[in-house]
């Protein structure tokens, strides 16, 4: 699930509406947290709304929202946010943090995140007045969009319908064996949609030459100024970690204990290994 952080508290497709009792389709997933917890992206991709949701805009009556638009050009909308840490034009990773969780707008019971997928992003931010028409079940659209996920450990992929266990090892250049192995499975034949498989479980290693190596917070460029501090491998003969994701190419993440939770540039070039 890509939600595993969130409470659930009303899903995609129809329901009992809260305000009138009547059957109606919720054109998105309602999410719960915690009142003023930070929301992060599902989605990398450009911010095209954030602020207070104006009517006439496609988000009118949304309380603050923003509103990101991702590689695919659909909209995804955060609404109901207590407040926007993020501005129109900004291009932001998954993970970024975007608000944090509140009660604005209109038709609104109590702090939670409604998150709705729609199919097009303009005009009007996507908006048609047929909530099947404009938007997609988030809960799949999530899972499709990344058919590998990058969770702690390393590769995971998301089984899909049809999916064996010897398409996907063939598929990322492994082995039934190793993946039975990895994830503890009891019968290889048996595999469900929605289970998360194990494709890796990557070791960094830094060489002892280095003295010192940047590290990044991982809601920001890992780039030179944005350091949240060093590494000095040299200094205990070598440092290993866990790899915990690949946000990016030549890009890990990894768990310190100086530092967090943190990004490294990892390229071939700097002498660091992973396997």
């Amino acid at each position: 699930m890509p939600f595993r952080d969130y409470q659930i508290t009303s899903p995609y497709g129809y329901r009992t509406d809260p305000f009138t009792g009547q059957r109606s389709f919720h054109d998105g997933i309602d999410l719960v947290k915690g009142h003023r917890s930070p929301i992060e992206a599902f989605v990398g991709g450009k911010v095209l709304y954030a602020g207070t949701g104006v009517s006439g805009t496609g988000v009118g009556g949304y309380g603050n929202v923003v509103v990101i638009q991702d590689k695919n050009r659909r909209a995804h909308v955060y609404a109901h946010l207590d407040s926007v840490s993020v501005k129109k034009g900004q291009t932001v990773q998954r993970g970024t943090i975007i608000g944090r969780q509140g009660a604005t707008g209109t038709r609104v019971t109590g702090s939670h995140l409604h998150y709705e997928v729609r199919r097009k992003s303009s005009p009007s931010l996507g908006w048609v007045n047929d909530p099947q028409a404009r938007t997609f079940n988030p809960t799949k659209y999530v899972t499709n969009y990344f058919p590998v996920e990058q969770v702690d450990g390393g590769n995971v992929y998301v089984v899909k319908a049809g999916d064996t266990l010897s398409k996907i090892a063939l598929a990322h250049k492994t082995t039934v064996d190793a993946l039975v192995k990895l994830n503890n499975i009891k019968d290889k034949n048996k595999i469900v949609v929605g289970q998360r498989i194990k494709l890796s479980g990557q070791t960094l290693y830094l060489p002892k030459t280095a003295s010192s190596w940047r590290v990044y917070p991982t809601n920001v460029a890992p780039v030179k100024g944005n350091e949240k501090g060093f590494l000095n491998p040299k200094k205990f003969g070598g440092l290993q970690y866990t790899v915990l994701a690949k946000p990016q190419a030549n890009v890990v993440t990894i768990q310190t204990s100086d530092f967090g939770k943190v990004n490294i540039y990892v390229h071939p070039s700097t002498g660091a290994v992973i396997k």
